[in-house]
């Protein structure tokens, strides 16, 4: 199996996992961790698939600050991964302002370095 393949599979494992012994945070976390995972392989649509369950699933649970901060870092790599580069500064905008609003500073820093990374 090659490197990308065991990342991707090693992702969607764990979303797996967690799914049945878990809350929801860590569902969100995996879904955010399989986006993660395939902008890294360059599997742009699945990145963006994940990234917006991630998202919503954060939305809709009323997610910590820091956790919804990180779907929408989530957002904008996949949109980078997918090619779609307006769409990336606009989640990159979305970001930038909810990482502001994090109550707990080493969330902030952390969420922050992530969004740093992300392909521009």
């Amino acid at each position: 199996m090659d490197e990308d393949t065991e990342l991707l599979t090693s992702a969607f494992v764990s979303r797996y996992y967690w799914s049945l012994v878990s809350g929801t945070d860590q569902c969100i976390i995996g879904d955010w961790m399989i986006s993660r995972a395939a902008s890294a392989v360059g599997e742009g649509g699945v990145a963006l698939r994940f990234a917006l369950l991630a998202y919503d699933h954060a939305q809709e649970a009323e997610a910590s600050d820091w956790l919804i901060a990180s779907t929408a870092e989530g957002l904008a790599r996949a949109y980078s991964a997918s090619g779609d580069f307006e769409a990336r500064d606009r989640w990159i905008t979305v970001a930038e302002l909810l990482i502001e609003a994090i109550a707990d500073s080493e969330d902030r820093k952390l969420i922050a370095s992530q969004l740093a990374s992300v392909p521009r």
